[in-house]
């Protein structure tokens, strides 16, 4: 499995998606806190531990059908996992901004350290703060998905975007893999939307 490979088509499929959630339940969630370990151990920034290990498992939800059973599977998640994060911590030392915003997972803008300090965005100002592509990227986003981004964005760690999200009712109960879910789905759509240079991409 190459972090590097977009899923096929037919990844999209009831049948497929119904197939990968079974593998995945069956092979990997028994060992998710072997995962976890693992990004503990190859992540370089403390603060991305969390981030890194659910893309590492969104990523083996994707290509969980690629693990051949006759090979041991904690060899299997273990060389997977390792180089997953690699590069994920070359992309992240390639685009990280000294403000710590992942806005190199919205794109690369040029948002830079004077224009944007952290914790100065918050959702009532981030129109100000964006490119018009890239605020029309985020307004394509469902309302709960665009909310857990920009809190994100705007310092918020994972147990504070869960709390706000609750208080605004937009939470039902405070669930952390939720919004952990939401946020994957928003910056997955918006890499499909813009580049790293903050472009809409063309359709």
């Amino acid at each position: 499995m190459d972090a590097n490979i977009q899923p096929d088509n037919h990844l999209t499929s009831d049948e497929s998606v119904e197939r990968r959630t079974q593998l995945f339940e069956r092979h990997v969630l028994p060992h998710k806190n072997l995962i976890y370990k693992l990004c503990i151990k190859y992540s370089f920034y403390p603060q991305e531990i969390e981030d890194n290990y659910n893309e590492v498992m969104i990523n083996f939800f994707k290509y969980i059908e690629t693990y051949d059973p006759s090979r041991s599977i904690q060899t299997w998640l273990h060389i997977v996992t390792k180089r997953f994060i690699a590069d994920m911590n070359t992309r992240h030392t390639s685009y990280k901004r000294s403000d710590d915003l992942d806005v190199s997972e919205i794109a690369d803008t040029a948002l830079d350290e004077e224009e944007l300090g952290a914790n100065s965005m918050d959702m009532d100002n981030y129109c100000s703060l964006y490119s018009d592509d890239i605020l029309h990227a985020l307004n394509r986003l469902r309302p709960i998905y665009r909310e857990a981004l920009l809190l994100q964005q705007a310092g918020y760690k994972l147990h504070e975007i869960m709390e706000v999200c609750y208080r605004n009712g937009t939470l039902k109960t405070r669930n952390i893999e939720t919004v952990k879910s939401r946020l994957f789905l928003a910056k997955s759509q918006m890499r499909k939307l813009i580049n790293r240079d903050g472009e809409a991409r063309k359709e």
